[in-house]
């Protein structure tokens, strides 16, 4: 069994930037902006994660509608185009530090959502890809 440093909930940030499902595409580009990040959590007002947002679906939601609606960032929930069919990768506070790695790596992921529970999925975190780096170096073989 692996020491307690070597779980996920050792290196995972405790402040993650999210957004609520009823916020604007314009407030979801502004927390990405701000907080420099390419993915953004997307959760209910019970903090249960519902998705993930990347840089990329925005650029591609701007490709398709913003010539038609000029008022898009304002006008579009964040819940509309998240994908609502596809269920968010999710790592738990006690996930082994290089499971989580092999996750990210095979999904080409910069980061992924922490949460306390299966059932509940309340966000308590993000495991950032460059945390995850500097760790995986100092592992015992």
């Amino acid at each position: 069994m692996l020491e307690k440093n070597f779980f996920v909930s050792y290196y995972m940030s405790l402040s993650p930037v999210y957004v609520q499902e009823n916020d604007t595409l314009y407030r979801a580009i502004e927390a990405m902006k701000i907080f420099k990040v390419d993915t953004i959590s997307v959760i209910k007002e019970d903090f249960s994660l519902i998705g993930c947002l990347t840089k990329k679906k925005i650029k591609n939601i701007l490709k398709l509608h913003f010539s038609k609606n000029i008022n898009l960032l304002e006008n579009i929930k964040v819940k509309d185009i998240i994908g609502k069919d596809k269920i968010p990768v999710i790592i738990y506070p006690n996930t082994d530090i290089e499971d989580a790695f092999s996750i990210m790596k095979c999904l080409n992921n910069t980061c992924i959502p922490v949460v306390n529970e299966p059932w509940e999925k309340k966000l308590v975190g993000v495991l950032w890809l460059d945390d995850v780096l500097s760790v995986i170096k100092e592992l015992p073989a």
